[in-house]
C-alpha cells in the first residue's frame, strides 16, 4: 500500500505506486464547525495505515478541507470566508490579493485536487437536527451511488447555490460529486455517521476490498425551489421544523412583526436554522422530483 501526502490536509492512498484511476475522492470539514468529517477521514486514513482496510481498484483522495477553521471550532477564519461558497472564484477579481483570507489562498490549492477527481463525496454536519441527506450534482452516476449510502433523501437541485459550492464546481468539470448532510453538529454518533457515509461510498465506488455496506435503499428524491432568508431578528418559525417534514399549502413557515411566510403548494422543510445572521437562509423549501 502507497500513502502520500500531496497537499497538506490531502492524502492519497492506492495499493500501486503508480496511483491508477479512477480518482475517488471523500473530503471533510469544509467548515470548521462541522468536525465530523475531518474525524471520519482521520479514522478512515488509520484504518488505510493499519492495514485493517485496503484499496481496491484506483486512487482515493482524502481531504481535510479546512484544517486552520477546524482547529479553530469556527465555521470559517476571522479574516476569511465560507469556504464552501468560493468555488465559483470570483473573488479573485472582485477582491484585492491583500484581503484575502485563508480560505481564499485553500480553495485554490484545492482546485488543481479535488478538479481532477473522477467522483467525490462532501461531508457536512447541520446546526440543527436532521435525517441524513445528500445534495447531488447530477452528473454521470452520483445518483446511483447515493442511494447505496445509508441517507434518507437526495436532492438533485438547489436553487440558489449551486454555482458557489464544491458539488456544483465539479459539475462543469463533468465530475460527479455529493454532498451530505449526516445529522446535527451536537449528535453523539455524528461521527461514527459520518464514518459509515464515507465508508459505504468507498465501498460503492469499488475503492476499497471486502465491502458489504453498499446496498441500494430507497432514497426519497426532491428539489430545493425556494430560498427563504431571514427577514429579521424578531423572525420566528411557526413549528419546530426538524427538516424534511411535509409542509401543505397554507402552513405558516415563520412571521415576525411585519412578515409572515406560507408556502404555496406541498413541499418539504429542509435544514430549517434560526440561528442565522438577517438576510441569511434561514429555512430552504423543496418539492417532489
Amino acid at each position: 500500500m502507497f500513502i502520500e501526502e500531496v497537499k497538506p490536509g490531502v492524502l492519497r492512498v492506492s495499493a500501486s505506486a503508480e496511483w491508477p484511476r479512477p480518482y475517488v475522492g471523500v473530503c471533510g470539514s469544509m467548515h470548521g464547525d462541522e468536525p465530523c468529517g475531518a474525524l471520519a477521514i482521520q479514522r478512515i486514513a488509520g484504518e488505510l495505515e493499519s492495514r485493517t482496510l485496503a484499496p481496491a481498484a484506483g486512487t482515493i483522495f482524502l481531504v481535510h478541507a479546512n484544517p486552520r477553521a477546524t482547529s479553530l471550532g469556527r465555521r470559517h477564519t476571522a479574516e476569511g470566508d465560507d469556504l464552501n461558497r468560493l468555488w465559483d472564484f470570483g473573488f479573485t477579481e472582485t477582491l484585492r490579493l491583500e484581503a484575502w483570507g485563508y480560505e481564499h489562498h485553500r480553495v485554490l490549492e484545492l482546485r488543481k485536487v479535488l478538479g481532477d477527481l473522477d467522483i467525490f463525496l462532501d461531508i457536512h454536519s447541520a446546526k440543527t437536527a436532521t435525517p441524513p441527506f445528500g445534495v447531488s450534482n447530477g452528473e454521470a452516476n452520483i445518483d446511483d451511488v447515493a442511494k447505496r449510502i445509508g441517507i434518507s433523501y437526495l436532492v438533485q437541485s438547489w436553487y440558489g447555490l449551486a454555482d458557489k459550492v464544491i458539488i456544483g464546481f465539479l459539475k462543469l468539470a463533468g465530475i460527479p460529486a455529493l454532498s451530505v448532510e449526516c445529522g446535527a453538529h451536537g449528535d453523539p454518533l455524528i461521527v461514527e455517521k459520518a464514518h459509515d457515509i464515507a465508508m459505504s461510498f468507498l465501498c460503492a465506488t469499488g475503492a476499497i476490498e471486502d465491502c458489504s455496506r453498499a446496498d441500494a435503499a430507497a432514497v426519497q428524491t426532491v428539489h430545493v425551489v425556494e430560498t427563504i432568508a431571514k427577514p429579521s431578528e424578531e423572525f420566528h418559525f411557526g413549528s419546530p421544523w426538524k427538516g424534511f417534514e411535509r409542509l401543505e399549502p397554507g402552513t405558516l413557515v415563520g412571521r415576525d412583526r411585519v412578515t409572515e411566510i406560507r408556502v404555496s403548494r406541498p413541499c418539504y422543510a429542509v435544514l430549517p436554522n434560526h440561528d442565522v445572521e438577517v438576510g441569511d437562509d434561514v429555512i430552504y423549501l423543496a418539492v417532489d422530483c
